[in-house]
C-alpha cells in the first residue's frame, strides 16, 4: 500500500511530538533523583518544570516570528537542533542555573514546534482528513504519556538523570535526520511580525478560541496533576496499582485521540467539540461520586482520556478556522498565542487544583475540572459560522 505524500511530513512530526512529550513529561519521575545529583531541594527541582511551561508559553508566540519566512522543513530542522542542543546541555552540566537555562531554552522550542507542527499539518493533509493528519501527529505526544514517561523515568532512575537526556538528545537528532532526507522543502511558511500577535490579542473573537484551549487542558489537569493523593489517598489503591491504571489512562487517550481527529472530519470541528466536552465533564463529574467504587472511578478516569484527548484535534482546527476567520493576515501568529493556551491552562490548573486541595480536599478536583469543561463548552459559538470544508 502506497502512503500518501502528506505522510512523509506527518510521521517525522509525530516522532518530534514523542520526543518533546518525554522531554517535558518525565521530568516528574525523576525529581529526587536530579535533586541528589544536583544537590539542591525537590522545590529547586521543580522549578525546572516551570521554566520549561513558561518556555512554551513565551516561545510559541514570540519564537515562531524570527523563523516564519522559512519554508517548514528549515523551520522544523532549526528547531529540533536547538531542541537536542538545550537536552545535550542538560546532559553535561553540574549546575543547576545552567540547566534551568537549558530547560527554558527547550520549553521555548516545545511551544515553537506545535506552532509549525499544527500548520504543517492541515498543509499537507488530504483535503477532508485535516483534523486526522493533527490526531496522527498528537498521537506522538500522547504515546509519550503511555510509554515514553515510564520507561524515561526507569532510565533515569537506573542509570542517571543525565543518561535519560541524552537519549532524549539521541532520538532528536534521529528525527532531525528523517526530517532532512524526507520531508518535502516545497512547504511555505507564513512570514509574521509581533504586531501579528498584538492583532490576535485585539481581537474578542480569537479570545474565544485562547480561552476554549485554556479551558478544556485545565480541566484535564485539574484533576491529573493530583490523580496520585485522589486515587492512592482517597481510593486506597497501591502504586503500582496506580502505574496500572495510567497505563490505561495512556491507552484510552492514544485512541480517543485518533477517533476525535475521525469524528470532527466528519462531524465538523464546533459539533465534535461541543460532544467531546460534553462527554469530558460528565466523566469528570462522574469521578467526583465514583471514587467509593475503585472499578468504576477507573473507568470513568479511561473515559477522562478518551474524551479528554479526542478534544484535541478539534481544538486545533477551530482555532485555525477563528484564526483564518477573524485574522486572516496573521494566522500564524494567533495560531501560536493559542498554542500557548495550551501550557497556561495547565498552569491555572495546577494552581485551581492546589487550592481545591488545600482547602476542600483532592475529592473536590473531579468537580472545580468539571466546572472548568462546562466554562469552555459554554464558550463555544452556538452556530456553526465555518467547517472543515
Amino acid at each position: 500500500m502506497k502512503l500518501h505524500p502528506s505522510y512523509f511530513s506527518i510521521i517525522p512530526l509525530a516522532l518530534s511530538a514523542f520526543c518533546m512529550g518525554v522531554a517535558e513529561l518525565s521530568m516528574a519521575g525523576i525529581l529526587n533523583n536530579l535533586a541528589q545529583s544536583l544537590q539542591i531541594s525537590l522545590t529547586e527541582a521543580g522549578y525546572l518544570t516551570t521554566l520549561y511551561a513558561i518556555g512554551v508559553i513565551v516561545g510559541a508566540p514570540l519564537l515562531t516570528v524570527p523563523l516564519s519566512s522559512l519554508h517548514r522543513k528549515a523551520q522544523l530542522s532549526i528547531n529540533l537542533g536547538i531542541f537536542a542542543l538545550g537536552n545535550l546541555v542538560v546532559f553535561l552540566s553540574s549546575s543547576f542555573y545552567l540547566t534551568a537555562v537549558a530547560r527554558f531554552v527547550c520549553g521555548c522550542m516545545h511551544g515553537v514546534f506545535f506552532v509549525i507542527a499544527t500548520l504543517t499539518c492541515t498543509q499537507v493533509a488530504q483535503k477532508g482528513k485535516e483534523s486526522q493528519a493533527l490526531a496522527l501527529m498528537v498521537s506522538g505526544l500522547t504515546i509519550s504519556m503511555v510509554s515514553g514517561v515510564p520507561l524515561g523515568a526507569m532510565i533515569g532512575n537506573t542509570y542517571g538523570y543525565q543518561f535519560l537526556f541524552l537519549c532524549i538528545t539521541v532520538l532528536t537528532l534521529c528525527v532531525l535526520l528523517s526530517v532532512m532526507c524526507v520531508m518535502p522543502a516545497n512547504i511555505q511558511g507564513q512570514k509574521t511580525n509581533l504586531n501579528g500577535l498584538i492583532d490576535g490579542l485585539k481581537s474578542l473573537q480569537m479570545w474565544r478560541s485562547f480561552l476554549i484551549t485554556a479551558g478544556f487542558c485545565g480541566s484535564l489537569f485539574t484533576f491529573y496533576t493530583y490523580v496520585e493523593p485522589f486515587f492512592v489517598d482517597l481510593g486506597g489503591f497501591n502504586h503500582q496499582e496506580l502505574s496500572l491504571v495510567l497505563l490505561i489512562y495512556g491507552a484510552f487517550g492514544i485512541l480517543g485521540n485518533l477517533i476525535g481527529g475521525k469524528l470532527a472530519d466528519k462531524m465538523g470541528a464546533i459539533s465534535c467539540l461541543r460532544l467531546t466536552l460534553s462527554l469530558l465533564g460528565l466523566s469528570l463529574f462522574g469521578l467526583f461520586f465514583s471514587i467509593q467504587y475503585p472499578l468504576v472511578a477507573v473507568a470513568n478516569f479511561c473515559m477522562v482520556s478518551f474524551w479528554g484527548f479526542a478534544c484535541v484535534s478539534s481544538i486545533k482546527m477551530f482555532s485555525l478556522y477563528s484564526a483564518k476567520r477573524y485574522t486572516p493576515k496573521n494566522i500564524e501568529s494567533s495560531i501560536s498565542l493559542n498554542e500557548a493556551s495550551f501550557n497556561l491552562g495547565i498552569a491555572i490548573a495546577t494552581l485551581l487544583g492546589g487550592v481545591a486541595l488545600a482547602n476542600w480536599g483532592v475529592e473536590y478536583n473531579p468537580l472545580i475540572a468539571t466546572l472548568i469543561a462546562l466554562i469552555a463548552l459554554v464558550l463555544l459559538p452556538r452556530k456553526m459560522h465555518f467547517n472543515n470544508h
